[in-house]
C-alpha cells in the first residue's frame, strides 16, 4: 500500500511524549513489511539545522489566504520522510506552545500542515491508498480529503484512517475559526479533534481498555455520543515497543548492558543512578519515574501519597520529567524536605530516560488516564516492576500482582490513600526477593512488538479500502 503518514512528532527527529515514538515504530514496521510510506511534519524551528537531500514548492489557498512553503525531504532510518517549512507558522523551538500556553494560532498552523500535505500529495502525483492522521493536528485532513474528492479522482480510492492517541486534546476553538479553516459555517465552538473523528474511514485508540472508556464519560471529554455512533468502524490497537531502541542487553545508553539471567550490569546502573543524583548506595529499593508533570499523570494524587509514605521508608524516589508550575514546584519542595531520599530533575534527556528504567527496582506510572502509556512496557523489558493505576493500555499491559502470572502492580481509586497501600505493597514484596525475581524474570520476557500492531493496523487499512 502507498501510505502518507501525517504526524506532528517523530522520534528522532522532534519528541514530546509517546506519539513521537509510536508514529516512528509503526512507520518502521510498515516500511519493513513492504508498504511505500511517506512521512511528512512541521519543520519546528529544532530541525532547521538538519542536511536535506532535495525540496519542492508549495503553493495552496487556505482561507482565502495565498501561502507557500518548502517541503524538505531526508532519510530518516530508512523511512523517507518530508517536512513542511513555513517560517511564520513553524519557525518555534516549541512544537505547540511557548511553554505555558498553546500558540494562539495552532488551528491555523496545524490546519496549513494538513492541506501542504495533501497538495503536495498532488503536485508530486503520489496518490496515497491511506492518509493516517494521528491526534487533532491532523484531524482536518480528513475534512480537506473530502474537498479534494469533491473536485475531481486524484483522491478517489484514498481513505483517511485516524489515530487517537489522547482523546483529552481535542483543540475547541470559536465558530469564527470556521471560515479560515475552510469548515462549514456553525453557531457552536468548533472542535478539530471530532472533525477528525466524523471525516475518518475508519479510526482508533492505543489500547482495547482506553476504547472502551471512551464510548462513555468522563474519559470521551463530551464525545462520547460521537465515539458511540462510530463505534462499528473504532477499534483499540495498543502500541509497540521499538526494542531496537529499548532492550536492556543493546541500549547505547546505559553503564552496562544485561539481560537475564545475568542482572549485574542492572545493579551497577542502579548504583550510578544513585551516585548521579546524590542518593545514598543502600540496600532500598528504587522507586523511578520519568513523566510529563500533569494531572493526567496522577500528580494530584501521587505528591500527597509520596508525602504521606516517604516518613514511613527507606525506599528511595527519582522523578525526571517538566511541566505545570504548581507540580514541579511541589516536588522541588519535597525532594528538599527529604534530602537523601528523593530526587526531583525538572527537564527531559532521552539518554538519562533510558538510564532511570535501568537503575529503577519499580517504575511510578499513577496516571489518572493512559491511552496506552509506553514506560510501562520499557519497564517490563528492563526489569523495573511498573505500578500503574488499572486504567486504558495500562491495565492492558500489566498483569497485577499477586495474581500468578504478575508483572507488576496495580491500583484502582485515583486517591493519595490507594497509592500508599500499593506502595506499601511493593516494599513488601522488594523483601521477598523469590516473588520479586519470578515477577522481574516474567515481565522481562514480555514481547509488545510492533510486527502484531501492524498487522492489526494493515487490516484496518484493507477495512478502509474496501469501503465504497
Amino acid at each position: 500500500m502507498r501510505i502518507l503518514m501525517l504526524c506532528s512528532e517523530y522520534e528522532g527527529l522532534i519528541k514530546t511524549g509517546g506519539l513521537a515514538d509510536a508514529c516512528r515504530g509503526l512507520t518502521k514496521s510498515l516500511v519493513d513489511a513492504g508498504h511505500q510510506v511517506v512521512v511528512l511534519l512541521p519543520k519546528y524551528g529544532s530541525l532547521y539545522e538538519l542536511k536535506t537531500q532535495d525540496w519542492q514548492s508549495v503553493y495552496l489557498t487556505l482561507g482565502q489566504r495565498p501561502f507557500g512553503c518548502a517541503v524538505r525531504h531526508l532519510n530518516q532510518d530508512g523511512v523517507s520522510v518530508g517536512l513542511i517549512e513555513h517560517h511564520e507558522f513553524f519557525q518555534r523551538l516549541r512544537p505547540y506552545d511557548d511553554g505555558e500556553h498553546g500558540y494562539a494560532d495552532n488551528p491555523l498552523r496545524f490546519a496549513f500542515f494538513c492541506k501542504a500535505a495533501l497538495t503536495w500529495c498532488r503536485e508530486q502525483g503520489f496518490c496515497p491508498d491511506i492518509i493516517h492522521g494521528h491526534d487533532w493536528q491532523t484531524a482536518l485532513a480528513g475534512v480537506y480529503l473530502q474537498q479534494e474528492q469533491a473536485q475531481d479522482d486524484f483522491f478517489a480510492n484514498s481513505r483517511f484512517v485516524f489515530t487517537i492517541h489522547n482523546g483529552a486534546y481535542q483543540e475547541v476553538v470559536a465558530a469564527s475559526w470556521a471560515s479560515q479553516l475552510e469548515l462549514s459555517e456553525s453557531a457552536e465552538p468548533v472542535n478539530l479533534l471530532q472533525q477528525g473523528i466524523l471525516t475518518a474511514s475508519k479510526l482508533n485508540t492505543v489500547s482495547s481498555g482506553y476504547r472502551d472508556e471512551l464510548l462513555s464519560e468522563p474519559a470521551a471529554n463530551g464525545l462520547a455520543a460521537l465515539y458511540q455512533q462510530r463505534q462499528a468502524d473504532f477499534r483499540g490497537i495498543l502500541n509497540g515497543c521499538d526494542y531496537s531502541l529499548w532492550h536492556p542487553a543493546e541500549d547505547p545508553h546505559l553503564v552496562a548492558n544485561y539481560d537475564w539471567p545475568d542482572l549485574s550490569g542492572k545493579a551497577a546502573c542502579k548504583t550510578w543512578l544513585r551516585q548521579h543524583h546524590q542518593l545514598p548506595d543502600k540496600p532500598v529499593p528504587l522507586y523511578v519515574a520519568v513523566s510529563r508533570i500533569t494531572s493526567q499523570k496522577g500528580f494530584d494524587y501521587l505528591l500527597p501519597a509520596l508525602a504521606q509514605w516517604l516518613p514511613t521508608t527507606d525506599s528511595q524516589v527519582l522523578i525526571m520529567g517538566t511541566g505545570e508550575r504548581q507540580y514541579t514546584e511541589a516536588l522541588f519542595a519535597l525532594a528538599a524536605r527529604f534530602k537523601g531520599q528523593m530526587s526531583f530533575v525538572m527537564g527531559f534527556d532521552e539518554a538519562m530516560a533510558h538510564k532511570i528504567e535501568a537503575g529503577g527496582d519499580f517504575f511510578l506510572m499513577p496516571s489518572l488516564f493512559e491511552p496506552c502509556g509506553l514506560n510501562q512496557i520499557y519497564s517490563l523489558r528492563y526489569g523495573t516492576l511498573p505500578i500503574v493505576r488499572a486504567t486504558g493500555g495500562l491495565k492492558d499491559t500489566v498483569v497485577p500482582y499477586p495474581e500468578p502470572d504478575a508483572t507488576g502492580l496495580h491500583f484502582g481509586p485515583a486517591t493519595a490513600a490507594a497509592l500508599v497501600k500499593v506502595l506499601q505493597q511493593a516494599d513488601a514484596l522488594y523483601q521477598d526477593k523469590p516473588a520479586y525475581l519470578v515477577m522481574q524474570q516474567r515481565g522481562m520476557a514480555q514481547l509488545f512488538s510492533w510486527q502484531q500492531a501492524r498487522e492489526q493496523y494493515e487490516a484496518l487499512y484493507q477495512a478502509a479500502l474496501a469501503e465504497n
